[in-house]
């Protein structure tokens, strides 16, 4: 039991690590940073980075803020799964919040969009209903057929 809190531990200092802001770097500094360890921690040289690789990653910024929140399972203490089941028992993971709020804002918002599909589905039935017995009276061929 202590092995696994630890290894928790140790996972969310990792993810926790992951966090920080850092303003101004891009990925070419952290890429840069990392390859000056390297051979610390291997005990070999490492070859040289590709200058073209590393323009390509100077134009990206170290944090992106969508991913950073996307960090939250490796961090928080407590996570809310929103999750809603439509009429027909099929199960939607709507995202997996640090809040309850967040958590029931986003089934609120789910629940609204999928009440509105619903009403145009209905919709979109009654016309087609209305058109195919449009069709119907208008075949008098067939109205004959059925009634004999």
């Amino acid at each position: 039991r202590n092995e696994v809190e630890d290894h928790v531990k140790d996972l969310k200092k990792f993810f926790g690590s992951q966090r920080k802001e850092m303003p101004g770097k891009t990925k070419a500094d952290v890429l840069k940073e990392i390859w000056a360890e390297l051979p610390k921690w291997t005990g070999k040289t490492v070859p040289a980075l590709d200058e073209e690789m590393l323009a390509e990653l100077a134009a990206e910024p170290a944090v992106i803020e969508e991913e950073k929140a996307a960090l939250n399972w490796g961090t928080a203490e407590v996570l809310y799964k929103s999750e809603a089941i439509d009429s027909f028992g099929q199960k939607y993971l709507l995202g997996v919040y640090e809040n309850r709020e967040d958590a029931k804002k986003a089934f609120v918002a789910w629940n609204k969009e999928y009440e509105t599909a619903r009403e145009d589905m209905k919709d979109e039935m009654q016309q087609w209903g209305k058109q195919a017995q449009a069709m119907m009276d208008a075949d008098v061929d067939a109205q004959e057929r059925i009634q004999k």
